[in-house]
């Protein structure tokens, strides 16, 4: 593995270290939301989510030459609405049927 790579792997380390951290933080502060409002809580923080990396677009609204910064938005983006979806699921429960 050369120094990039090396580079590269502790980033990802740090950043997967982080979303866990954060996704425990998000699960904890759902104890405290009483579970007839979770869903309208989830639904606040993925608008929340979109906004701020809406806000954090390109200078120039050209995402072509901010394409780095435009592929990492949409990273979190992903990661973040899967972590989201994940809740979701685990506060509705399992699927009718099983």
């Amino acid at each position: 593995m050369n120094a990039l790579e090396k580079n590269i792997a502790a980033a990802r380390g740090e950043a997967l270290a982080a979303s866990l951290l954060a996704s425990a933080a998000l699960q904890s502060v759902f104890m405290f939301v009483p579970p007839q409002d979770r869903e309208k809580f989830i639904s606040g923080l993925n608008a929340f989510v979109d906004h701020a990396l809406n806000r954090a677009g390109p200078a120039d609204a050209n995402a072509n030459d901010d394409e780095p910064n435009t592929l990492m938005r949409e990273t979190a983006r992903f990661q973040a609405m899967q972590h989201l979806d994940a809740m979701t699921q685990m506060f509705k429960g399992p699927p009718a049927g099983s």
